[in-house]
């Protein structure tokens, strides 16, 4: 089994390799997505600026008030379906879900979070509509059919939650016990020093989270990377608007964060 994560950037780039590339996978992948870039389009669109927390460490994450969960939930679905209908014309029977779909994935709800704010201070604020995952039911995400999920959860008194994509498809690639996590995104891997970092070891990829030239998403990719391999589960952050991307990582491209290198 692969759990392949299909980027926001991705996905408003241009998903059409990705999905040429899937067929060939159908039947021992999950595929996960994420769509941020769009969520701010059409936020922007509507008016409302996106808001976005960071927290100690570095970590940044968007705020979900209940007008942003709204335009989150509609940005997913459309990403997700697109997806979809894009395999079905390629033969393949494709399921979109979000996590609240058969109660797939359940979260609860971060009702207070920690963040610093623009004077470096640390202070607690609400904690808005995002979610923190409690479990995956993997079983019903087994193909066939391929399943497509978007990082929607359902909280236990039934709130729709907005969760980290790149968290979700680790997390299925632990309950799945996935041999690989292909992370795609827009670049072609950990970029250090001007140059694609080929291979790590999960100690190596936790240090890096520490240079000023890892920042923002890549930082979470990192430490969650290196949380997977310590399990057995070899990571590959690479780019997702090459030629057969899904290929392409397996057979070397991007950057691999393996237990044992």
């Amino acid at each position: 089994m692969i759990v392949v994560k299909i980027g926001g950037s991705v996905a408003c780039k241009d998903l059409s390799k990705v999905v040429q590339n899937l067929p060939k996978y159908a039947d021992r992948a999950v595929v996960v997505h994420g769509g941020g870039c769009l969520v701010n389009e059409l936020l922007k669109r509507m008016g409302i600026e996106p808001k976005f927390l960071t927290h100690p460490g570095g970590l940044v994450s968007r705020y979900t008030d209940w007008e942003t969960l709204k335009v989150f939930v509609m940005a997913m679905s459309w990403i997700n379906k697109q997806i979809v209908s894009s395999l079905h014309a390629l033969g393949v029977e494709a399921l979109g879900l979000t996590g609240a779909d058969m109660g797939v994935v359940k979260a609860k709800r971060k009702e207070k979070v920690l963040i610093v704010d623009e004077r470096g201070r640390q202070r607690v604020v609400d904690g808005g509509y995002v979610g923190r995952i409690t479990s995956v039911a993997v079983e019903k995400l087994r193909p066939p059919p391929l399943k497509v999920l978007s990082p929607i959860a359902v909280s236990e008194r039934g709130e729709l939650l907005n969760v980290d994509g790149d968290q979700l498809a680790f997390d299925v690639a632990r309950e799945l016990r996935a041999e690989r996590l292909i992370l795609l995104s827009d670049v072609e891997g950990l970029i250090v020093g001007g140059k694609v970092v080929p291979r790590l070891a999960p100690e190596e990829a936790e240090a890096l989270t520490k240079s000023e030239e890892v920042r923002g998403g890549m930082k979470r990719k990192l430490l969650m990377a290196a949380e997977a391999a310590k399990l057995g589960i070899e990571v590959v952050i690479s780019s997702g608007l090459v030629e057969s991307p899904i290929d392409a990582a397996l057979n070397g491209a991007g950057t691999h964060i393996v237990r044992n290198i």
